[in-house]
């Protein structure tokens, strides 16, 4: 039995309280859900206001704490954040600054990746950096927000450096965390340890062995989502607990975590999903286990983020990868397939997101013909 604490809803709990003064409610703006995002949006609308009044304003977006993940959001929030208010002509009154747990530019959690053009290897480092450079924003890499004022984000590098980043409007994310759900067994006893890992998501079939980072191994990532613990239990998506991050974990002198976690949202979040009711519907009809698997470091992952929402004048970085945990057994040199990973900026990546858009609305409807729509 599982006993879900009451004012959480289903997914990861948006762990504003890990950094002080963090989210709304605190010093800082967030778009992780829709009331989010619209008060987002007014304190722009507001702020553009004030610019357009003669004021100059000072724009802070990434990660409110060293262990956060999802980098690419805010990521996809800042260019389009740059776009709009150069589409609102207020650009050069605007100061814009990305701050993030990223020991380098264009990691977004899963240590990065290198992509082949033009007879040339360039790291996702080059990538983020040059479209950065090219739009006038400038970046804090290796920071853990320690604490959120008004006005004023205190952070720590791994360097050791503590500094301040002021700011007239700030959004940063949070960390994820399980809701803290606690299980029992059918005679009440807490079990809640066999289920979840200390961060409140769940144990399935991966090696949760503590190992150094040296050590760790596509195969320890899981491919069947079904709990050790209890045969009936699956954790598909974010709801499931990574063995290990993908990228480098790292930590500031005085112990705080710089480690961005696995993204595991999106497209492996669909894939994940898929395989998981497969499974469920082969053991209801007398499988004796699960029957599909979706290993993160057997798939490939595909992500049009937005730089620009025009369809004339917008762009959108277009990507994808694979695997999306590196594995270096297969592929020695970059962990990755290099004619499986691509990246490219551009308008045509911006009208690939509109159709994506319109295809997952019908899919998730299930329109007819949605089963042939892919994740």
């Amino acid at each position: 039995m599982l006993h879900e604490p009451s004012g959480h809803p289903p997914g990861p709990k948006l762990n504003f309280v890990a950094t002080e003064g963090l989210g709304p409610g605190g010093h800082s703006l967030s778009v992780c859900t829709e009331s989010h995002a619209a008060e987002t949006a007014r304190a722009l609308d507001e702020a553009v206001a004030r610019m357009r009044r003669g004021e100059r304003q000072r724009f802070l977006v990434g990660t409110g704490h060293g262990a956060c993940t999802c980098e690419g959001a805010a990521f996809e929030y800042i260019v389009n954040l740059e776009f709009e208010l150069r589409a609102r002509k207020v650009r050069d009154r605007a100061d814009i600054v990305w701050i993030t747990n990223e020991y380098e530019l264009g990691d977004f959690g899963m240590g990065g990746m290198h992509i082949r053009r033009g007879g040339y290897v360039t790291p996702s480092k080059i990538f983020a950096e040059s479209l950065f450079a090219e739009r006038g924003i400038r970046w804090i890499t290796r920071a853990h927000v320690r604490k959120v004022e008004p006005g004023r984000a205190h952070y720590e590098t791994v360097e050791g450096d503590t500094r301040e980043a002021t700011f007239d409007f700030a959004m940063l994310l949070p960390p994820f965390s399980g809701v803290g759900l606690t299980a029992l067994d059918r005679s009440g006893a807490d079990v809640t340890p066999k289920v979840f890992q200390p961060n409140g998501f769940t144990r399935v079939d991966a090696d949760y062995t503590a190992k150094p980072y040296e050590e760790w191994s596509a195969r320890d990532w899981p491919s069947t989502y079904q709990s050790a613990a209890y045969p009936n239990v699956f954790a598909a998506g974010i709801a499931f607990s990574p063995p290990h991050a993908i990228s480098r974990p790292r930590q500031t002198p005085s112990g705080a975590p710089v480690a961005p976690a696995p993204p595991r949202t999106g497209m492996p979040s669909a894939m994940i999903g898929k395989a998981v009711a497969r499974s469920i519907v082969d053991m209801l009809r007398g499988a004796k286990g699960p029957t599909q698997k979706a290993s993160m470091a057997a798939m490939g992952a595909a992500c049009v983020a937005s730089a620009g929402a025009n369809p004339f004048t917008g762009t959108a970085v277009s990507m994808t990868v694979f695997p999306i945990v590196p594995d270096f057994e297969r592929y020695p040199e970059y962990g990755r397939d290099l004619d499986f990973t691509f990246g490219e900026v551009g308008l045509a990546g911006h009208w690939i997101k509109i159709l994506l858009h319109h295809l997952f609305l019908y899919k998730a409807k299930l329109r007819p013909g949605w089963s042939l729509i892919p994740e």
